[in-house]
C-alpha cells in the first residue's frame, strides 16, 4: 500500500487506520484500499489487513446484520 492518509485507531491507539493506493494497483493509482495497521516488535507496520475501499459498505452492512457492530445515534 502506498499510504496517503493515516490516523490513530480509536479501537487501539497503538494501531493506525491507513488509506491509500492499493498494493495490487497497476500503476494507474485508480485502486484504493484501507488498512488496519498494527506494528511488530521492531515498530514496523505489519502486513495484511488491506482491502478495497469500495468493499467497506458491504463489510459494514454484513457486520451489522450479523450483530458484530451496532450503529448508535447520539
Amino acid at each position: 500500500m502506498q499510504v496517503a492518509h493515516s490516523e490513530p485507531s480509536d479501537y487501539d491507539q497503538k494501531c493506525e487506520i491507513r488509506l491509500g493506493v492499493a498494493s495490487w494497483d497497476d500503476g494507474s493509482c485508480k485502486h484504493n484500499s484501507i488498512k488496519y495497521t498494527w506494528f511488530d516488535k521492531n515498530k514496523r507496520a505489519a502486513r495484511g489487513g488491506e482491502f478495497p475501499v469500495e468493499a467497506l459498505p458491504q463489510a459494514l452492512d454484513f457486520a451489522i446484520r450479523k450483530g458484530y457492530v451496532r450503529i448508535h445515534y447520539k
